[in-house]
């Protein structure tokens, strides 16, 4: 018997360190591109500093990364959640939405944050700094009216 569980730990060990050749590709692309949220919209720099902190690592093309992205599995779990928050929402790319997909984008932000749904909890976690105060869940709120407005005042 303890041969047995000796054997299947060591290939375990080996399924481990062989999968840490296997690393997906890491999202970091540039960060102050033409079509990023900070140049295509109004956003002071409370709010800038609220996303940088909260929301760029999964909703942008530059993700900051910590030591443990380099550990597969945890890798290829940070990889689909960087994937699928961009896919949902991608700050990187703000500039290329249509003013109605702006508004829904930012009616989207509010919900979610005033939910307590975003930053994710799992996220919150490792990064503690992301979690957002009652305030500034309001500002945030405050900005994405403020900003739907703006948008929708320059369609009429």
């Amino acid at each position: 018997m303890k041969k047995i569980i000796l054997i299947i730990l060591i290939l375990l060990l080996i399924l481990f360190a062989g999968a840490q050749f296997f690393q997906p590709e890491k999202n970091e692309g540039e960060r102050n591109i033409e079509t990023d949220l900070f140049q295509t919209a109004i956003v002071n720099d409370p709010i800038k500093a609220l996303f940088t902190a909260s929301c760029y690592d999964c909703h942008s093309n530059s993700t900051n990364y910590p030591w443990y992205s380099k550990v597969s599995p945890v890798s290829w779990y940070l990889f689909d959640h960087v994937k699928v928050g961009k896919e949902a929402l991608n700050f990187s790319e703000w500039g290329t939405y249509t003013d109605s997909e702006k508004i829904s984008q930012l009616v989207d932000i509010g919900e979610t944050v005033s939910d307590g749904e975003m930053p994710l909890k799992s996220f919150l976690i490792i990064h503690k700094e992301a979690k957002l105060s009652e305030e500034e869940i309001q500002k945030i709120v405050n900005w994405t009216e403020q900003e739907g407005m703006r948008i929708m005042e320059g369609n009429q």
